[in-house]
C-alpha cells in the first residue's frame, strides 16, 4: 500500500540521476529506457503504484510515447512541476497523465492548453489548428469537451470561424474520417 503524500511535490530532480533510487525502467518508443524511482512515480500515479506495488513490475512499457515526453512526464513527477510541458511533447503527456492517472499533471495539462489558447491574440491557422487538433484528440480519447470549448472560445473570440474553416476544408484530403467527423 501506498502512503498518503500530497502531491505535487518537490521531489529533487537531483535524484533523478540517481542509480541507487532507480529501480523502474520506462521503455519508450525508438528504444529508449528512462530510469525512474517506481516510489516517487507510485506517489504521483496509482497505476504505476499497482504495478510496481501490486504486480512487482520492475519495467514499464510506454511504447506509444517518446523518450522526451517521458522524460518530461518523469520531470513533472519528481520536481512537482509542469514547467517544460512545450507544444511539441503536449499531446503524449497529457496522455500519459491520463493513461497512469496522474490527475494534478492532466490538470496541470489542462491549464498549459488554456495559456496558449490566451495567448493567441489574432487569427493564425498554424495556431488554431494546434488547438483544434489536440482539442479533437483529447475528444476523441476521453470523450471531454473542455478543450474543444475552449478551442471553439478562441477561434469565435478572433472572429475566424470562417478562414479556419476554409483552410482547414482545403487540407480536406489528407484528413483521417475521424477528424472529418470531429
Amino acid at each position: 500500500m501506498i502512503p498518503n503524500v500530497t502531491v505535487p511535490m518537490n521531489f529533487g530532480r537531483n535524484l533523478l540521476t540517481s542509480p541507487t533510487h532507480s529501480n523502474l525502467v520506462l521503455n519508450t518508443s525508438e528504444g529508449g529506457e528512462v530510469r525512474v524511482s517506481s516510489v516517487i512515480l507510485s506517489f504521483n500515479s496509482p497505476v504505476i503504484g499497482h504495478m510496481t506495488g501490486d504486480l512487482h513490475m520492475t519495467s514499464v512499457d510506454m511504447l506509444d510515447f517518446t523518450e522526451e515526453a517521458v522524460r518530461v512526464f518523469v520531470d513533472a513527477a519528481y520536481s512537482g512541476s509542469a514547467e517544460n510541458v512545450t507544444r511539441e511533447v503536449f499531446r503524449d503527456v497529457n496522455k500519459i497523465s491520463i493513461v497512469f492517472e496522474m490527475i494534478w499533471l492532466a490538470d496541470k495539462c489542462e491549464e498549459y492548453f488554456r495559456g496558449v489558447a490566451e495567448s493567441i491574440t489574432v487569427g493564425n491557422y498554424t495556431d488554431l489548428l494546434f488547438l483544434f487538433e489536440e482539442a479533437a484528440y483529447v475528444f476523441e480519447m476521453v470523450k471531454s469537451r473542455q478543450l474543444v470549448s475552449v478551442t471553439i472560445k478562441k477561434i469565435h473570440e478572433l472572429n475566424w470561424e470562417q478562414q479556419f474553416l476554409e483552410q482547414y476544408l482545403e487540407n480536406a484530403h489528407r484528413l483521417s474520417n475521424k477528424n472529418l467527423d470531429m
